[in-house]
This record gives structure tokens, C-alpha cells and sequence, in this order.
């Protein structure tokens, strides 16, 4: 007769997931970011507070320095001495202390979450059957006789099931800071005492050849004059012009009013030359003293 096995099975396991991971991962980098944050604003707190102690104690630190450095030139226009004036001054008069701040901070996380589920289901079958018969006839030379048949089958089914999931993540931090440039003392003065040059602009005439503007020109004055006012005479004066020429209308040395007297000039070689007024930058100087101008004609 056939003998039937019933078959053996494991309940299947959920697929996997690794979604409640993911959201403790998120979890923890608000939280990461939110204690970042107050990092960030306690180091800053830190930072403001030194650099107040520092400016307070530079503040109240006296040290003999140089106030004011005097330059006094000569009438040609080189160094003739140099006076230093040297007073007790608060030391942050020469030293800037230097406030810090955060300009930037980035944060980047990095996670690794993974989750496995597996499952297996087995099944078995077996059968087997036969028959005998008792001897008779030869077996009465032979003896008694027993002839017999049968058959057996058996059959085994295995299925496996398996479930992963992985999720990556990555966060990453970064901060910079940097020295902060709307904080500064301001530096003391340069007295510099000398020669004065003036550039003073003079009269614009128009040259006519016919109906046509051949050219124009336009006069300056160049005055060299100590700081009291009196003339210096007898100076050459270096010249320089940006695109324009000029000549002398005189010696070309400063006269008893401690004046030369130039004359600029531009020309038109033709009809379809551009006669709208031009800027020019003129430049006068004699040793270390200079002055420039700018003059429109």
C-alpha cells in the first residue's frame, strides 16, 4: 500500500526593509546638526569675548611709539629731514587685533544600513507496494518456495527564498573661519611739510582754417610755492602728458611768481577727425613733491 509523507515547511520570513533604519539615520543627523549649531554659536561666543579681552588689554597698554612722523622737504623738491614725535600711546593705536568668525559651516553625514531576510520550505513524499505468492508444484523436489515482488519511491522538494536591502549614506563637515574685515583701528597721520605744485587751467581757443577746425589748444599754469605762500624760482619742473603734446610758452623755468606757463595742443589733419573734447591727465612734479590734474578740451 502506498505510505504518504506529509510535508514539512517553515513560514516564509517578511521581505527586508531597512525604511525604521533610514529614519533613525535621520534622527540622528537633525540631531547632529542641531548640536552643531550650538557649537558653532558657543565657539563664536568664545571667540568675541577673547577677542574683546584683547582689544581691552592692547587699550590699556601704554608704550612709547612714533605719533607722528614729520617729512619736511626742500625747495627742489628732496628730502631735507625727518622729525619723529614720539609720545606714550595705547598699543592698539599700532596693532589691529583680530576679530574671528564663522563664514561657513557644512556638514555631511555618512550612514550604512542592511537588513537580511531569508526563508526555506521542504517537502517530502514516499510510497512503496509488493506482492508474494507461496511455492507449489517444482517445489515439491525443491521444498516449499516463496517468490515475491515490489517497488518504493520516494521524492524531496526544497525551495529557498531570500530578501536583502541596503541603503548609503554619507555627511560630511566642514567649517571655515576667517578674520573678520569691518573691524579695524584707524592709523595715525603723516605730516609732510614742503614745497606745494599747483596745476591751474587756463584759456581754450579753437584754430580755424576756413570753415574747418584745423586744432585747439588750451594754456596751464604750473605754480611752485613754499608752504608759506612765497615763491620758489629759478626750478625746472618735469612734465608729463597722457596722449597730448605741450610746449613751453616761456623759459621753462619758474619765473619770480614761481610760475611756468604751457600750452596743449591737439590737431585735426582732417575732416572726419574727432573733434569732441578729450580728457588728459597732466603731471608735474620736481624730486619727491608731484601733483596731476585732470583737464578736458
Amino acid at each position: 500500500m502506498p505510505d504518504l509523507l506529509p510535508s514539512l515547511a517553515t513560514v516564509l520570513a517578511e521581505d527586508a526593509n531597512v525604511a525604521d533604519e533610514l529614519r533613525g539615520a535621520g534622527i540622528a543627523f537633525g540631531t547632529l546638526v542641531e548640536r552643531t549649531g550650538a557649537a558653532v554659536a558657543a565657539t563664536q561666543l568664545q571667540l568675541d569675548t577673547s577677542s574683546a579681552a584683547t582689544a581691552s588689554a592692547l587699550a590699556s597698554t601704554l608704550v612709547n611709539v612714533i605719533a607722528v612722523r614729520e617729512r619736511v622737504f626742500r625747495d627742489d623738491g628732496t628730502l631735507d629731514h625727518v622729525t619723529n614725535h614720539v609720545r606714550p600711546l595705547p598699543l592698539i593705536s599700532f596693532i589691529d587685533p583680530v576679530f574671528y568668525q564663522w563664514t561657513s559651516v557644512r556638514l555631511q553625514g555618512e550612514f550604512y544600513a542592511r537588513e537580511f531576510a531569508g526563508s526555506s520550505e521542504s517537502t517530502s513524499s514516499s510510497s512503496s507496494g509488493g506482492y508474494g505468492l507461496l511455492g507449489a508444484g517444482v517445489s515439491m523436489w525443491l521444498g516449499p518456495g516463496m517468490f515475491h515482488t515490489g517497488s518504493s519511491s520516494s521524492t524531496t522538494t526544497r525551495t529557498a527564498e531570500v530578501s536583502t536591502d541596503v541603503s548609503l549614506g554619507r555627511i560630511r563637515a566642514s567649517a571655515l573661519l576667517e578674520p573678520r574685515d569691518d573691524v579695524g583701528i584707524p592709523k595715525p597721520n603723516q605730516v609732510i611739510r614742503g614745497p606745494r605744485l599747483a596745476l591751474i587751467q587756463g584759456e581754450i581757443a579753437d584754430e580755424m582754417d576756413g570753415d574747418t577746425l584745423a586744432g585747439r589748444t588750451m594754456s596751464m599754469l604750473l605754480q611752485f610755492t613754499r608752504r608759506d605762500g612765497t615763491a620758489i624760482t629759478g626750478k625746472v619742473l618735469s612734465i608729463e602728458t597722457s596722449g597730448v603734446p605741450w610746449r613751453h610758452l616761456g623759459t621753462g623755468v619758474t619765473d619770480a611768481s614761481g610760475q611756468i606757463q604751457i600750452e596743449l595742443r591737439r590737431d585735426f589733419l582732417d575732416e572726419d577727425a574727432d573733434t569732441t573734447p578729450a580728457n588728459f591727465i597732466i603731471t608735474a612734479r620736481i624730486g619727491l613733491v608731484s601733483n596731476s590734474v585732470t583737464v578736458t578740451f
